[in-house]
């Protein structure tokens, strides 16, 4: 789990369920009109069943709405990888300098209005890649 907490980050955890530490492809896109037209193409620093952390090159506001879709690698019963396109909505609930020689920003997203079978994949995606203590 990514328990991480920046030595500037002086928050406390609000998080219900577990993060893992993950390279996924996302592609974050307008939900209305305070984002730019275009979508914007990274990958996650960790995601969790509840929000997604990332680095983008341009600040993006807190509370802009996103749409944001993702491609997860979920193992089956028989030990196969799929990858999953999972789509759901989400609202930036965190901005921050990222800092150092890469620039741009650390964004948190919060999922909202995700379905159940969206829900479900997320999760199995986090409990397969929660390391064993």
């Amino acid at each position: 789990m990514s328990d991480k907490k920046r030595e500037d980050w002086s928050g406390s955890d609000r998080r219900k369920s577990h993060r893992v530490d993950a390279q996924i492809a996302l592609q974050l896109s307008s939900a209305d009109e305070t984002f730019p037209a275009e979508s914007i193409t990274t990958e996650s620093i960790n995601v969790g069943a509840e929000g997604v952390y990332c680095h983008v090159v341009h600040f993006i506001a807190p509370l802009t709405k996103l749409q944001i879709a993702m491609v997860l690698p979920v193992r089956n019963r028989r030990g196969q990888t799929k990858n999953e396109v999972v789509k759901t909505h989400g609202v930036v609930v965190r901005c921050q300098p990222a800092g150092g020689e890469s620039g741009g920003y650390r964004i948190a997203c919060f999922f909202t209005g995700m379905d159940p079978a969206t829900r479900a994949t997320l999760e199995d995606y986090v409990k397969q890649h929660v390391p064993v203590e």
